[in-house]
């Protein structure tokens, strides 16, 4: 008897209908908020010697870059668990008025290459995020940081090495952009040495007080050096 089933099975069907409609509603409006966001921002002191760190979760969790980097003035705008297609977007939506850094440290891909897109969509997306740089911020220099081994994700060693060589190759062909290698510090003999948090992934202080002393001699090999000493004096 059809006609006897189709009264509860309507009643049932208003119900999901209208919990469809507010989890699709609140995914668009998800989709249009982080499409219309811009990074996050943390920073106070010099505006003239403002660095932007710029990345995933390695970024973001990297609370005491303020304190690390002194007196030059961090900005930390990672994103936790970010992809290229979440920081992209964010990146286009930078406000014009929040000035020029002296230069970008960017730190991402490592979470793309762990969820499977392959490297050269990858450096692809690199690619497009020095020309976005370009577009927004002219030639504000680019320092582009090695990916880095981690004990939580060895199986990724390989892409990521293969990450390292292609970025390598390819920063030439960007104006105003260059590499820092921060995966040969984070080694010893060889092997890891004991600068992780426990999920084996993020940095812990000592490791992060690797990344700063790296960042801090790319900076000088790379910026004028007046800037330098006016910004480290």
């Amino acid at each position: 008897m059809p006609g006897l089933n189709q009264a509860p099975l309507a009643k049932l069907g208003v119900p999901l209908i209208i919990f469809a409609l507010i989890v699709g509603g609140w995914m668009i409006a998800n989709r249009y908020r982080d499409a219309h966001e811009t990074l996050p921002n943390t920073g106070v002191g010099r505006e003239q010697c403002a660095l932007w760190f710029v990345g995933s979760s390695s970024i973001h969790r990297w609370t005491s870059m303020s304190r690390d980097m002194q007196p030059w003035t961090a900005h930390n705008r990672g994103i936790n668990s970010a992809t290229y297609a979440d920081i992209l977007p964010r990146f286009a939506h930078i406000n014009p008025g929040e000035g020029k850094p002296r230069a970008i440290i960017l730190y991402a891909g490592e979470n793309d290459i762990a969820e499977g897109v392959p490297v050269r969509m990858v450096i692809r997306q690199l690619a497009a995020f020095l020309d976005l740089r370009h577009t927004k911020l002219g030639d504000v220099p680019v320092l582009v940081l090695s990916m880095k081994p981690s004990p939580g994700r060895r199986a990724n060693l390989p892409q990521q090495r293969l990450f390292n060589a292609a970025a390598q190759a390819l920063i030439p062909h960007s104006p105003a952009t260059y590499y820092a290698d921060i995966t040969a510090p984070l080694l010893k003999d060889g092997q890891l040495g004991d600068n992780y948090q426990p999920d084996g992934v993020h940095m812990n202080p000592q490791g992060y007080r690797i990344w700063a002393d790296v960042v801090r001699q790319r900076l000088t090999d790379i910026l004028p050096r007046d800037v330098v000493r006016d910004c480290t004096k």
